[in-house]
């Protein structure tokens, strides 16, 4: 069971940015120090008000040398707004920094203020995403290869350096379609799950089924992303985080209703008003015991092989309470699951 720590580089309102790095390097050591499996690094762009993260291959360099242990991955590089092949060519020096430590995630996101705001269309976000895919995938299996595709073309290219972990890092896809999983499961990729319910229980089994098909080695492998906190009582780890989550909130129906995505604001606007309801839906927030039950739970019921938890979801909890968070959940939950 991975173990994994997700960061946006959250920025807390009335603190500099030179803070966010400062605090998000000390949870990275902090993870590490503890056993953590893994941290995971989210690409934003234009949001400045809550994250300051628009290179997480850069990130990945930076803690790559501050750590020795801990895998580092991805989740993930929106493969839209960057050239695949740029981007095969840094997944592939990223490998070699950290002595084969990486995991690539790649997704295209849902946020279309990040393709506004590179001038790309997000009605081509799908086609470009499975173009930018196949180029990457050839480009890691292949010494010297040439492309002709409805977005970019490339004639006798050689990518540089050979990664340590060989053909390649892993490949990790995200997906929020149903119809996405059987195909993911066909290709061989691992996924990266969004907790948002409980409605990818019945796509996992198909996930799972196309990829045993297919003949691939191994179990297949699917994390769940998932906002968390563990707290030193269960009203604790319930009132703790609570300003930080409505936080969130409520900066997502300002971002909707500024792009005028009605249907997502009324849903963030609901969100906001019932905290309770999505503390049981949608948020991992317990006792060390309560969250130890509920990730079995999620474990024995769909099948997912690890999580990634955002242990300061909406980026304002103070720096000591997220550092808490986290050893409550490395010294009292990890074991169970070790």
């Amino acid at each position: 069971m991975n173990f994994g720590f997700l960061t946006e580089c959250y920025v807390k309102e009335g603190k500099s940015h030179a803070q966010a790095f400062a605090d998000t390097f000390e949870q990275v050591d902090q993870a590490e120090a503890l056993g953590m499996d893994s941290v995971w690094m989210v690409e934003q762009h234009f949001r400045p008000w809550a994250s300051i993260l628009p290179s997480p291959m850069l990130m990945a360099s930076a803690i790559a040398m501050r750590t020795q242990r801990m895998r580092i991955g991805l989740a993930v590089q929106v493969l839209p707004l960057s050239n695949p092949l740029r981007s095969a060519e840094e997944a592939c020096m990223m490998d070699q920094i950290s002595q084969g430590r990486f995991d690539y995630g790649v997704g295209r996101s849902g946020i279309t203020k990040f393709y506004n705001g590179y001038n790309v269309p997000y009605d081509e976000s799908r086609a470009r995403f499975d173009e930018s895919l196949d180029i990457i995938m050839t480009a890691f299996n292949n010494e010297t290869f040439s492309y002709e595709g409805q977005f970019y073309s490339f004639q006798d290219v050689t990518v540089a350096p050979a990664p340590v972990q060989q053909p390649h890092p892993p490949v990790w896809v995200a997906t929020a379609a149903p119809e996405s999983f059987p195909a993911l499961g066909k290709r061989g990729f691992p996924i990266l799950l969004w907790f948002q319910g409980n409605w990818f229980e019945e796509p996992l089994k198909e996930y799972r089924k196309a990829w045993k098909e297919a003949g691939h080695p191994g179990e297949p492998q699917a994390l769940l992303r998932i906002p968390a906190y563990v707290g030193e009582t269960p009203e604790r780890a319930r009132e703790e985080p609570k300003e930080s989550t409505l936080h969130d909130f409520r900066r997502l129906v300002r971002e909707y209703g500024e792009a005028g995505d009605e249907q997502r604001a009324a849903r963030a606007t609901y969100d906001l008003e019932h905290y309770d309801e999505v503390l049981k839906t949608r948020l991992a927030y317990g006792s060390h015991e309560e969250m130890t039950e509920q990730l079995q739970e999620f474990r024995e019921r769909m099948g997912v092989t690890g999580f990634l938890f955002d242990l300061n979801f909406g980026g304002q909890l103070p720096q000591e309470l997220v550092l808490n968070s986290m050893r409550l959940l490395s010294e009292k939950v990890m074991p169970v699951f070790k």
